[in-house]
């Protein structure tokens, strides 16, 4: 237990360094134009147990996505050495663009919880804790709906995301840490699975600037593309944070 809290600090928030000052985060979103609207085709409920591991730690992380009348809530929590590490929580619509959220939470361990509100009708990004405030876009994310959103981007039109295309997404944690992310797929990939090997296509999010998130997804086409693996690392060093998928189970 004495080793865990250092994965803590980076489970936090992907694997993020601490925030930029507000100045040189409000610039980010600015450097590149905005990203288009996609059409989406998002997955059923479900439940998915991953193997969650940081350098020597390893546990267990659950991610829970429901769907339905409208609106949806997802969770990612992770367990490791039986204390909690990783709870991010978002909620929010469901409207043209696929998944809208209206707050992302994330909770550590001794801290008071850190949210991103997603003011819709006043069209803007706020924080709980930063001052900063960004122009609200269509089709804006947070770093755990992401985990869904680009999923049910590509199942909407699998054809399209051959090696080479790339779909861009605004993307915001909870420290207005907010970015056009930018994923370009490398092509089709096989992994481990849980019952063996599997054919994924994998897309990945190199980081811009200094303590940037570099992002890696191998989605499944066979579940909706939902990632049977994810890795989160800081450029500039740092040990990445992965989720290996173990289970799956169907939700109501």
């Amino acid at each position: 237990a004495a080793s865990v809290p250092p994965a803590s600090e980076v489970a936090s928030e992907a694997a993020s360094a601490p925030a930029a000052p507000a100045s040189a985060a409000s610039d980010a979103p600015q450097a590149q134009p905005a990203p288009p609207v996609y059409a989406t085709e998002l997955p059923p409920p479900v439940l998915r147990r991953y193997r969650l591991e940081r350098g020597l730690l390893w546990g267990t992380g659950v991610l829970r996505w429901q769907p339905g009348a409208g609106q949806y809530a997802a969770s990612l929590t992770g367990d490791v050495a039986g204390i909690n590490v990783l709870d991010w929580r978002s909620q929010g619509v469901l409207d043209s663009a696929g998944i809208a959220p209206e707050r992302y939470e994330v909770r550590r361990r001794g801290r008071d919880a850190q949210a991103a509100n997603f003011q819709r009708d006043a069209g803007k990004l706020t924080f709980s804790g930063p001052t900063t405030e960004f122009p609200l876009l269509a089709g804006a994310q947070d770093r755990l709906s992401v985990l869904l959103q680009i999923p049910a981007i590509v199942a909407a039109d699998p054809r399209r995301f051959v090696a080479g295309a790339s779909v861009r997404v605004f993307v915001t944690g909870s420290r207005a840490d907010a970015d056009v992310w930018t994923f370009k797929v490398e092509g089709e990939q096989t992994v481990e699975g849980p019952t063996g090997p599997l054919r994924t296509l994998k897309l990945s999010r190199e980081p811009r600037k200094q303590y940037d998130t570099r992002v890696e997804f191998w989605l499944d086409p066979l579940s909706h593309y939902l990632p049977v693996r994810a890795r989160l690392s800081t450029a500039g060093g740092g040990e990445a944070l992965e989720l290996v998928l173990e289970s799956e189970e169907r939700l109501p």
